[in-house]
């Protein structure tokens, strides 16, 4: 039986023969270790969550064949001294968005590789949407590079943390229950129509992700969320109505996109191409979908 006292505190133990050998990550109900078999590297994360696990690992195994999402390795429950520990074993990632822009100057990404990361994001989303997933807790830090996946250090976005994603409907088109019944208007970053008493639908991944674009623009989007709810509400609003307008300046570049988001419906399917096209159309001089890569400038690694 395991004796560490917290989550946080499993270094040094062996999770289905893959050892634990540091922290790489940790939050209020989980953290994600570098773990080792042989000449295998993978993250194992541990929570105290079950139910979210649960979640996350079936989601995972239906993304198996998915290129957009970390591949899965195990599922698997041990006995510790404070109850069930559970832990998913799955493709390590390099660091995730948020931590990526914390780095840049001014926290604000630059606009050729800033188009690029809407383009893979929004691929992710597209590809989860297509196994009938909505992921629902879509920002900045549910996102991550890949490892260098050639010499010259290409990588691609990933997205992650499924555990409050939703298999929303089945292979027949019949919406799915979410038997959790979670109320996702406590998100403050919710999309406006879940905070109106919505469910999440794809639609609404893409709303959580045009506020995660943003931040990563350099908009104090933090800020905004400090609100009260009426005053991120009415923002909310404005941004679906009037994006070139309530778009703030350094982001204002891409209103193609996000007028295009502002039409999106509940009737008519996701298009997610000309959603893709009007990425392009905001910088017309740069291919949005031009590789990403790790890249040293001034002395500090970065994506370009």
């Amino acid at each position: 039986m395991i004796r560490a006292v917290t989550i946080k505190d499993l270094v040094g133990i062996d999770i289905r023969g893959f050892h634990l050998n540091r922290l790489i990550g940790a939050g209020s109900f989980g953290a994600v270790y570098e773990s080792t078999s042989g000449t295998e590297t993978i993250a194992v994360k541990a929570s105290i969550k079950g139910s979210d696990v649960l979640n996350e690992a079936d989601c995972l195994q239906r993304l198996f064949y998915c290129n957009f999402t970390p591949k899965y390795f195990f599922h698997q429950e041990t006995p510790t001294v404070n109850g069930i520990l559970h832990t998913i074993g799955q493709e390590l990632l390099g660091p995730d968005l948020e931590t990526i822009r914390q780095k840049v100057p001014w926290h604000a990404i630059k606009r050729p590789t800033l188009v690029r990361i809407a383009w893979q994001a929004l691929s992710c989303l597209e590809a989860i949407h297509a196994f009938n997933l909505v992921h629902r807790d879509v920002k900045l830090g549910n996102f991550a590079v890949s490892l260098p996946m050639s010499p010259s250090n290409r990588v691609m976005i990933k997205i992650f943390d499924f555990g409050l994603a939703h298999h929303y409907k089945d292979e027949n088109g019949d919406m799915i229950e979410d038997s959790t019944n979670s109320d996702f208007r406590r998100m403050k970053y919710c999309s406006y129509e879940v905070a109106m008493g919505s469910d999440p639908y794809p639609r609404d991944d893409l709303h959580q992700l045009s506020f995660a674009i943003l931040y990563a623009s350099g908009f104090d989007f933090l800020k905004i969320l400090k609100s009260s709810h009426d005053v991120l509400t009415e923002w909310k609003r404005d941004l679906l109505r009037q994006p070139a307008q309530a778009l703030p300046p350094l982001a204002r570049f891409l209103s193609p996109w996000y007028d295009a988001l502002s039409e999106l419906n509940e009737i008519v399917p996701i298009d997610y191409e000309a959603l893709k096209q009007k990425i392009q159309d905001s910088l017309p001089a740069h291919n949005a979908s031009a590789d990403l890569y790790w890249e040293i400038e001034d002395g500090e690694e970065t994506l370009v």
